[in-house]
C-alpha cells in the first residue's frame, strides 16, 4: 500500500506512574520523607509513539486499560497527544501502574510495577489491517502472543519492525525476535550487540546503556556512541523517548550514525524533567539542542 496514512503503530505497554521523590533511597527498616510525589503517564509502547507524535509523525497505539480512573487518565492522555486509540477497556481489571522513587539530585529511578493479566491483549481481537497501513511496527513484547501475530503480518507486508526488549516474556519471544528488524535493548538485557544480532540475525541492534551512550551492530559494523551530558532531574521513560526518536530518525531514512545521535538528544532532553512524558521536546526544539551541543558530542563511529 502507498503513503500508508500511519507512520507508526505500536502494540504494548501503557501505564500510570507515581514518582516519589526522596532524599535518599530508604534503609532496611527505616523511614523516608517524601519530599514531592507527582503521578504521570508512562509506558514503554505509549511513551515512544508519544515521541513519535511530538517529532511530527503520525501514530497508533494498540494496548489495554482497566475500566478504572486510571484507565481513563491514560485514555486522556494518548487522545491529548493526537494518538489513533486501537484500545481495550477491561472490565474488571485495575490499569497498570508503577511506583517510582527518585533520588533527589541523582536523577537514577527505582521502578515498582504491578499489571493486571487481564490486560493481556488478545490476538483474536488483533486486526490485520491495522498492523499493515503502517510504514513501521513497534513492539515492547509483552502482549506475547498478539505481539508475534503483528509481527508476522508485518513481515509479510513488508514492513519494518523494531522493537525495545527487557525481558524474556515465554518462550514466544525467540521467535519474535527473529522477525524484528531493529533490535534496541537496554544494558539490564544483555551487554554485547553483536551477541543478539547473532542469535536472531536481526540487521540492527542496539544496547543503550544510560549515561555510558550506546553499542550498535549495523549488519555486522560497530558502532559505539556517547549520550548528551546534561543535568538529569528523571531518568524514567528516557529508553522509551530514546526509541521513539529513532524510529522517527528511521522514517526520514537517515544514517544510522545521525539516527543515533538524534535519539540521544530527544532522551536526554527528556532526562531533564520528571516524569516519563513531560520532557518530550518538539522537532525544533531538537535541532535547536543539536545546534548548541554540536561540539560536545562525537558522532557514532565504525570500529
Amino acid at each position: 500500500m502507498e503513503n500508508p496514512p500511519i507512520d507508526v503503530t505500536g502494540l504494548g505497554l501503557n501505564a500510570m506512574d507515581t514518582i516519589c521523590m526522596v532524599p535518599r533511597f530508604p534503609e532496611p527498616n527505616g523511614k523516608t520523607r517524601i519530599s514531592q510525589m507527582r503521578v504521570e503517564p508512562g509506558g514503554q509502547v505509549a511513551t515512544a509513539l508519544i515521541t513519535c507524535a511530538r517529532l511530527g509523525l503520525k501514530a497508533r497505539y494498540i494496548g489495554s486499560v482497566g475500566d478504572d480512573h486510571v484507565g481513563r487518565a491514560q485514555l486522556e492522555s494518548l487522545r491529548a497527544e493526537g494518538l489513533e486509540l486501537e484500545v481495550r477497556e477491561v472490565q474488571g481489571a485495575a490499569s497498570q501502574t508503577a511506583i517510582i522513587l527518585l533520588e533527589e539530585g541523582v536523577g537514577e529511578r527505582t521502578i515498582l510495577w504491578s499489571r493486571d493479566p487481564r490486560l493481556v491483549y488478545p490476538v483474536e481481537q488483533l486486526r490485520r489491517e491495522v498492523i499493515i497501513n503502517s510504514r513501521l511496527l513497534h513492539l515492547d513484547g509483552c502482549d506475547s502472543g498478539a505481539a508475534l501475530q503483528a509481527a508476522r503480518w508485518a513481515r509479510e507486508a513488508h514492513i519494518p519492525v523494531v522493537i525495545d526488549i527487557d525481558e524474556l516474556y515465554d518462550d514466544s519471544t525467540h521467535e519474535l525476535l527473529r522477525l524484528v528488524d531493529c533490535l534496541i535493548a537496554s544494558s539490564d538485557f544483555a551487554d554485547d550487540p553483536r551477541e543478539l544480532a547473532d542469535r536472531y540475525g536481526c540487521p540492527v541492534v542496539g544496547i543503550t546503556r544510560g549515561a555510558e551512550g550506546a553499542l550498535f551492530v549495523d549488519h555486522g559494523r560497530l558502532l559505539r556512541s556517547n549520550a548528551f551530558q546534561v543535568p538529569v532531574a528523571d531518568t524514567t521513560g528516557a529508553g522509551d523517548v530514546f526509541h521513539g526518536a529513532f524510529i522517527y530518525g528511521l522514517l526520514q531514512k537517515w544514517s544510522l550514525e545521525d539516527v543515533i545521535r538524534f535519539s540521544h538528544a530527544v532522551a536526554a532532553m527528556k532526562c531533564m524533567h520528571i516524569g516519563a512524558r513531560r520532557g518530550i521536546p518538539a522537532l525544533r526544539e531538537v535541532r535547536e539542542f543539536l545546534k548548541e551541543h554540536q561540539r560536545e558530542h562525537d558522532r557514532a563511529k565504525p570500529q
